[in-house]
């Protein structure tokens, strides 16, 4: 394999580097209750950069609480916040659980005027708003591990979980973009077979993080890309993602069911997926598997 060939570039994720004059960093020893921050009802509505939030207590998970909504024809943009959820999910059906008051657990309805082809790009996009607004608010550098992890110093910070509805003719009818962020978890809140995978904010920086602050974030940084996509698609994701992620230009294990499949990872498709150099030098398109990240194989400063 000729490395002269290879054009990768992407973040590597460090150390955090507090930005400890912000707002989004507080001193206090546990995180407060938004709905008491907010003085809000269960299930009350507050507007948050020009976004419908609504925020719960509990729900089963906030993915399927978005879906009634939307069904239910809120606007597009609207934000559902819970402090805990019974049945939170990831990919695969994969179950997602922290404890309350400490995570980031929402959802996004958004209905995208695009082609059904571009959706999986949403995930994508969805990874580099979050890096980022991680980044603005923490001084925390979030890798993107693809399709829907972010990762600090190798270990999960964040899961996200995309659905869509189609309507019957074929036309997209709103997508929901469901978040996790590990923010306030200490050591011993990760669940056991996770402890040496997974990390929060608070773990890398020894400092609780307002999740109000990290949401406002978000939204605002959302805007500014969403538009990016709306207008230019796949070359503007890509080069987005590019910047953001911890993925390309490193040695990948594929699990299809039971089969592994080692190589390369070079770039990412027009359809969200993971281009990939085999060991006999074919490269091959991976578009829903799981991926396990190896040693980097080329590093770029660009």
């Amino acid at each position: 394999m000729n490395q002269k060939q290879l054009k990768i570039y992407g973040t590597i994720p460090g150390r955090c580097n507090p930005i400890r004059n912000f707002r989004s960093l507080q001193t206090k020893a546990s995180p407060p209750s938004m709905l008491k921050c907010i003085n809000l009802q269960e299930g009350g509505k507050f507007h948050l950069q020009g976004k419908d939030v609504y925020l719960f207590r509990s729900v089963d998970s906030t993915n399927s609480t978005a879906r009634a909504m939307a069904q239910s024809g809120v606007p597009d943009g609207t934000i559902i916040v819970s402090e805990t959820q019974i049945t939170g999910r990831g990919r695969r059906g994969r179950q997602w659980s922290c404890p309350p008051g400490k995570g980031i657990l929402m959802s996004m309805i958004i209905r995208p005027p695009v082609e059904i082809r571009l959706i999986p790009l949403l995930t994508l996009l969805t990874g580099v708003v979050v890096a980022e607004s991680i980044y603005k608010a923490t001084g925390c550098v979030a890798g993107i591990k693809w399709p829907n992890d972010l990762i600090i110093n190798g270990k999960k910070v964040c899961g996200i979980l995309a659905e869509s509805s189609i309507k019957a003719q074929g036309s997209l009818e709103y997508v929901i973009i469901g978040i996790g962020i590990n923010v306030n978890l200490e050591k011993h809140d990760l669940p056991v077979d996770c402890m040496e995978t997974s990390t929060s904010l608070k773990i890398e920086l020894g400092q609780v993080v307002s999740r109000l602050n990290l949401i406002r974030r978000f939204i605002l940084t959302w805007e500014e890309h969403y538009q990016g996509f709306l207008d230019s698609g796949y070359s503007y994701v890509r080069q987005k993602w590019i910047e953001n992620n911890s993925t390309l230009g490193r040695m990948v294990t594929i699990s299809k069911g039971s089969e592994s499949i080692d190589g390369l990872a070079l770039d990412i498709s027009d359809r969200g997926g993971l281009i990939v150099e085999l060991s006999n030098g074919v490269r091959e398109e991976f578009l829903a598997d799981d991926v396990t990240l190896g040693r980097y194989y080329y590093r770029s400063t660009k």
